[in-house]
């Protein structure tokens, strides 16, 4: 593998209002899930990986959150993640950006 070489980052947003009995993730049921202590662990992680030499640089082909229910969190705790990772990765203008939602945790903006 290259050093250049492109990658996907998945990042898992563990939080769900409820549990389903039928969900295998690994998820935890948060009404109001830790967005804050858990973007600052998450930047802190990317930061850990971009110290790395096998990592530091590399372009993201595409950054997927998913859960859980990542739509639980703010916008402006998603792009704190991915101010994070672009400190670090390079983005291009064909990076793919997906988040997982449950259209009960969205509103028309």
């Amino acid at each position: 593998m290259s050093a250049a070489e492109p990658f996907a980052l998945y990042v898992h947003v563990p939080y769900c209002r409820h549990v389903c009995p039928y969900c295998d993730f690994n998820v935890l049921a948060a009404a109001t899930p830790p967005e804050r202590d858990y973007v600052a662990a998450v930047a802190a992680e990317l930061a850990a990986y971009g110290a790395d030499a096998h990592w530091s640089g590399r372009p993201l082909r595409s950054v997927y959150f998913g859960g859980g229910t990542p739509s639980l969190f703010t916008p402006g705790a998603i792009a704190d993640v991915l101010a994070a990772a672009a400190a670090h990765f390079a983005f291009g203008a064909d990076t793919e950006l997906t988040l997982e939602a449950n259209p009960d945790t969205v509103v028309p903006e």
